[in-house]
């Protein structure tokens, strides 16, 4: 190799390692960013079983000497699952937002009875961080219904203007979003109409409580 060959050949190379080292800084610094305004995370936001999940609610209230826990009841949660279908692009500080409520008015057409902005729980909340970061999918309550106590949706707060408790036969619509950093879901609806009965049964207790997806605009029963 001649002298002229070896200064090319180590221009060459020297070029190369200038541009991988550039390229690296780069993807050092700007390289979060590009992923996620090229494939920012997809989230889905869906209701996981019409049927919901039976258990056991233990509820403590107050005693003589601290809290004692008094009251027991059958409850059945709903839940809604937020998941990612770009698991390597996840999804940051993710909560789910209930932003409307809808009942039958007079003529048994929806009506709009609350507008908000309030997270909703996520399941077992209270060992789980408020904000989750979505790769793999996590589950949120929806809301319960109790053998005795009625049908509760479940924000984390509950704001003076929207009543959260039912105690009998109800028809509610809501609209829900999970919310991230770098997006959001589509707008979920659902509805949940309560004939006010309690079954033990899965297929039993379907008979009296329906929750469902529904489209927008709202399907006319």
């Amino acid at each position: 190799m001649n002298s002229d060959q070896q200064f090319w050949w180590n221009w060459w190379v020297n070029l190369i390692v200038a541009v991988s080292t550039f390229l690296a800084v780069l993807v050092a610094l700007f390289g979060e960013r590009l992923r996620v305004r090229i494939f920012p995370p997809l989230l889905k936001l869906k209701l996981v079983r019409q049927e919901g999940e039976k258990t056991r609610l233990t509820t403590s209230v107050p005693g003589e000497s601290g809290y004692t826990t008094e009251y027991v009841d059958d409850a059945r949660f709903y839940h809604l699952r937020v998941s990612n279908e770009r698991r390597w692009s996840p999804a940051t500080s993710v909560r789910v937002y209930l932003t409307r409520l809808e009942e039958p008015g007079p003529s048994e057409a929806l009506q709009l009875v609350w507008v908000g902005n309030v997270p909703i729980r996520w399941r077992d909340q209270e060992v789980v961080p408020l904000l989750q970061t979505i790769g793999a999918a996590a589950d949120c309550d929806l809301c319960r219904v109790e053998r005795r106590g009625g049908l509760f949706l479940m924000p984390l707060i509950v704001p003076n203007s929207l009543e959260a408790h039912r105690t009998g036969k109800c028809k509610l619509v809501v609209t829900l979003q999970a919310r991230s950093t770098e997006a959001d879901s589509e707008v979920l609806r659902v509805g949940i109409y309560w004939d006010g009965r309690w079954e033990d049964g899965d297929a039993e207790m379907k008979k009296h409580l329906v929750i469902d997806e529904i489209p927008s605009p709202p399907l006319k029963e």
